[in-house]
């Protein structure tokens, strides 16, 4: 005969991964956490979440942001961009977004992607300077998605 002991806990572990989707607030707010965090220290560090410097700035656009007073630093001139990231989460999902304008011009995609054809004359040439953990096909930074990985597995084994 073969005895089987200990279900009654293995029912309480599966009972709570069944229920788990209504209580993953706290995991998409770390998540979110996460992508922010990543966000934030490519501003710090002028470098993109796959780790590749961003193309210094011009010299012309250095001379102009030093004749103004305004920050050497790259993608810096009132902090909209790089310091007014929004975290908002649900049991669902996580998102982090920031609408910053200069003069009406929502210009995070223009930096993160690069664009052509910019400025009065339309012919200015803006670098991309990635900021995001996201490439083009969707995939996170390898570190972002092993430090998303990892809160995903800790959050499951509390349970």
């Amino acid at each position: 005969m073969i005895e089987v002991k200990g279900l009654e806990k293995l029912q309480v572990k599966l009972k709570n991964l069944q229920n788990l989707q209504h209580r993953t607030a706290p995991l998409m707010t770390q998540l979110g956490e996460i992508l922010k965090n990543s966000v934030e220290d490519s501003f710090e560090s002028e470098t993109s979440p796959f780790g590749e410097r961003w193309k210094p700035l011009s010299k012309s656009t250095l001379k102009n942001k030093l004749k103004k007073g305004e920050s050497e630093r790259i993608l810096r001139r009132e902090g909209n961009l790089a310091d007014r990231w929004l975290l908002k989460t649900t049991n669902k999902k996580a998102s982090v977004s920031n609408n910053a304008s200069y003069k009406g011009f929502t210009y995070g995609l223009a930096h993160q992607f690069g664009a052509n054809g910019a400025g009065r004359g339309k012919n200015i040439k803006i670098p991309a300077r990635v900021f995001l953990p996201v490439d083009k096909n969707g995939k996170l930074a390898k570190d972002v998605k092993l430090e998303v990985e990892n809160e995903i597995i800790g959050f499951i084994k509390k349970i």
